[in-house]
């Protein structure tokens, strides 16, 4: 905690940025997307690159082998070039993700909803007999 409070600052920074980020996402959504492919290509682009380096220095991964860390590289820098060279598909296919885990979450957040005002009812009157004196 002693330490925490030395880095006060870097707290502040990063809650002062995220707020930047933010706003200006508000302000400038088509620009933010755009950013945000770019930034997504370029980080999958390294991304892929360090992973066949891993591979190819002979590192694995926690009981398996280089041949995955290869495959990692290779979609990964896939994933950046596509990014990168197609900017609009990536949004594209970055709205689609977003829009299907919005519906999936919703639906799954209404059946447990669902589920729970079935039961609601049900624990309700139990816990009343049980704490109804005359029984």
């Amino acid at each position: 905690m002693l330490e925490l409070s030395r880095s006060w600052w870097i707290l502040a920074v990063r809650g002062a940025a995220a707020v930047i980020f933010g706003l200006l996402a508000l302000i400038w959504p088509q620009i933010t997307l755009l950013a945000l492919v770019l930034v997504f290509g370029a980080y999958a682009l390294i991304d892929g690159v360090f992973a066949l380096v891993a591979a190819a220095r002979g590192r694995q991964l926690a009981g398996g082998s280089r041949g995955w860390l290869v495959l990692e590289g290779l979609l990964g820098i896939g994933a950046g070039i596509v990014a990168l060279v197609w900017p609009g598909i990536t949004a594209l296919a970055l709205l689609w993700v977003i829009a299907f885990w919005a519906v999936l979450t919703g639906v799954l957040e209404i059946v447990a909803a669902v589920r729970l005002r079935r039961r609601y009812p049900l624990a309700l009157s139990r816990m009343l007999d049980i704490a109804s004196p005359g029984k």
